[in-house]
């Protein structure tokens, strides 16, 4: 099988797909054509999965016809955002070669920019009407989300909800023991973005109400970002530490009592309704129960597995977490971690792509 990633430029998800699926199928043929200035490099060592990179460039459909040419792939798979690279793909190649929709986000639940490292494109409804209703199969993060867009659309292909989950590969093999105590206080961690735009990812006043209640709080982010330093110097329970490589992140990470996945509501909650963040499956993988704060597919997935706590209020939240039997989440989510991973869910894909190529 040969398959065509497309995407504005490259992501984790598409990363993590392309590992497992290398794992599961040994003649695989991967290539990645993608818009924006980031270099191939981005994966520095996942370099080697993919055979060819394509920069679009100023004319990406010019380019990706020829990337197509060469390649001769079976299938393409198209993750959004921004949604015009579908519509480019099935505008040159509906009929011929089959393209995969993959949402990462659905830009019509959102009231802020994707804030990805890079501008934001203009995009509009109808892209999104197209790329979802003429697909060749649709993917989404979560049930929640392919919910939301049959909500508003009329998707007619094979859909899949694959969720964000971990990489086996860059878990530690290893969990402390279930019963650990870390002292008086449970020690919490965030680890991923943080932003002060008013958007999902500004958690000031959360990080405030944590430390608030008297409970420590440890910040790994993905980007430094100076307001958070200032408040960090503000806040004696609140610690930030340096940007981490992965697997050196994912060793820390297995040292906390719970792992935070918890998101400032205010401007996109119905964004957050359908997320399952990569956090959460990383949390989950060290070992870690999880707190959120009601948003509905995070709080199906803390819930209906036991995996920790989804929080109406944080007041009184040391008595909240006091509550939990700690060590019996924590024996669950050791014996659940490696089924909530990309290798063991990758032949949900492979059937998808087996279906529409």
């Amino acid at each position: 099988m040969r398959v065509l990633f497309l995407q504005q430029q490259p992501c984790v998800r598409a990363l993590k797909y392309s590992v497992a699926l290398r794992g599961a199928l040994p003649g695989l043929a991967l290539g990645f054509a993608y818009q924006g200035k980031t270099l191939s490099g981005w994966y520095g060592s996942g370099d080697e999965l993919f055979e060819r990179w394509w920069n679009l460039g100023e004319d990406p459909a010019k380019t990706l016809q020829a990337a197509v040419d060469e390649f001769r792939p079976d299938l393409i798979h198209s993750h959004n955002l921004p949604d015009s690279l579908t519509a480019i793909a099935l505008e040159l190649f509906d009929g011929r070669v089959p393209v995969v929709h993959d949402v990462h986000d659905l830009q019509s639940l959102r009231r802020t920019p994707y804030e990805n490292g890079f501008p934001e494109p203009q995009e509009t409804l109808a892209l999104e009407r197209l790329a979802i209703e003429h697909c060749s199969a649709l993917i989404a993060v979560s049930e929640e989300l392919l919910d939301e867009i049959r909500g508003r659309y009329r998707p007619t292909a094979p859909t899949l909800a694959f969720s964000n989950y971990a990489l086996r590969r860059d878990l530690p093999p290893v969990l402390l023991p279930a019963g650990r105590r870390n002292g008086h206080r449970p020690r919490i961690v965030y680890q991923g973005t943080l932003s002060t735009n008013g958007g999902h990812y500004d958690l000031r006043e959360i990080f405030r109400s944590i430390v608030r209640e008297g409970l420590s709080l440890d910040v790994y982010p993905s980007r430094p970002v100076p307001a958070y330093a200032e408040l960090a110097s503000e806040l004696a329970g609140l610690r930030l530490h340096a940007t981490l490589p992965l697997r050196q992140l994912l060793a820390e990470l297995t040292e906390y009592d719970f792992g935070w996945a918890g998101f400032n509501a205010a401007l996109n909650g119905a964004h957050l309704d359908t997320c399952l963040p990569n956090k959460a499956y990383e949390y989950l993988g060290c070992g870690l129960p999880v707190l959120t704060l009601r948003h509905r597919a995070l709080s199906r997935l803390v819930d209906e597995g036991s995996f920790g706590l989804s929080l109406t209020t944080l007041d009184d939240l040391g008595g909240q977490l006091a509550a939990i039997d700690v060590a019996e989440v924590r024996r669950r989510i050791a014996s659940a971690r490696f089924e909530l991973t990309v290798e063991a869910n990758i032949h949900r894909l492979i059937e998808l792509y087996e279906s529409v190529s």
